[in-house]
Parts: structure tokens; sequence; C-alpha cells
């Protein structure tokens, strides 16, 4: 009576992370990458999930680090710091709010902010780039960084399973 007792509760805790999982994912940006070019520029990837609702304001995107603007999306919105003025592009597309920046020479450890407003609420997700470790940009690059999500999956599986 006991052992049924335990295996209902494993089994309620396994869905209610995985159900809280899904929620706060449905609610932030899912990954933020970043590689180094051939010409030693950053290359920074914030992706998110798009709204569903077309009638919905226009979704925005920006970047910051250490409380200065590194660029927008929205050029008219706001300028970014003299610093990063004119090295700087920051687009947007359906999922993904991309930075350029070019003339990357960042000797320490530097921490990088992605902002997408969309529906009047803005979302944040970090990055810490230290140049020295940082891949260069490849196809190999990109599915590796997006990979991380289904290898999770495939790896909690035979976990869970074995734990029932």
């Amino acid at each position: 009576m006991q052992m049924c007792t335990v295996v209902r509760m494993m089994c309620c805790t396994a869905f209610a992370t995985f159900f809280l999982l899904g929620v706060v994912s449905g609610q932030t940006p899912l990954q933020i990458s970043s590689c180094l070019t051939k010409d030693q520029n950053l290359k920074m990837s914030c992706k998110f999930i798009r709204d569903t609702d077309p009638n919905k304001l226009p979704k925005t995107c920006y970047y910051m680090t250490d409380d200065k603007m590194i660029g927008n999306s929205n050029s008219s919105s706001s300028t970014p710091d003299p610093t990063f003025k004119n090295r700087a592009t920051v687009s947007i597309s359906d999922t993904t709010c991309d930075l350029y920046l070019t003339g990357f020479a960042a000797d320490k450890t530097t921490n990088f902010s992605c902002f997408i407003t969309q529906n009047s609420a803005t979302v944040t997700i970090n990055a810490t780039v230290e140049k020295s470790k940082l891949q260069t940009c490849s196809a190999w690059c990109v599915v590796q960084h997006s990979g991380a999500a289904l290898l999770l999956a495939f790896l909690t599986f035979p976990l869970l399973s074995e734990l029932l």
C-alpha cells in the first residue's frame, strides 16, 4: 500500500514539474546563443515564443550591457550608447532577435541582456559572454544550441522510467 502511494507521489511530482516548466517556457524567451564570426565580431540570437494573436502590438527587441543600450530593433525609440553607435545592428524576425556587434574586443567576461517586448510586456534573458570561450559561428553551432532542449527531453525520460 505504501509503495503505491510513493509511486503516485513521484508521478504527481514529475507531472507538476513538467507542467510548471511548460508554463514558464511559454512566458519567456526560449534561448540565447552567441558566437564569433570569422572577423571576430559578436553574433547573438535570442529566440522567443511568438504571440499568436495578430491584433496585438508589434514586437520589438533590444540588447543592453552594463546599463548601456547596445542596439534596438526600433531605431526611433531610443539611441544606443556612444560606445556602440554605428557598431551594432539589431534585427527581429518572426521568432528571433539578432545582434551583430562589430569590433568585439572584450578582454573580460561581459553580461548581455536581450529584452523582448510584445503585447506591452517585456521579457528578459541574460547571457554571459567570454570571448576566449566563444565558438566560431557555423551551422553546427546553431544545431548545438537549439538541440539542448531535445537532448534534455531524451535524457529525462529514461531517468524517470527508472524511478517508476
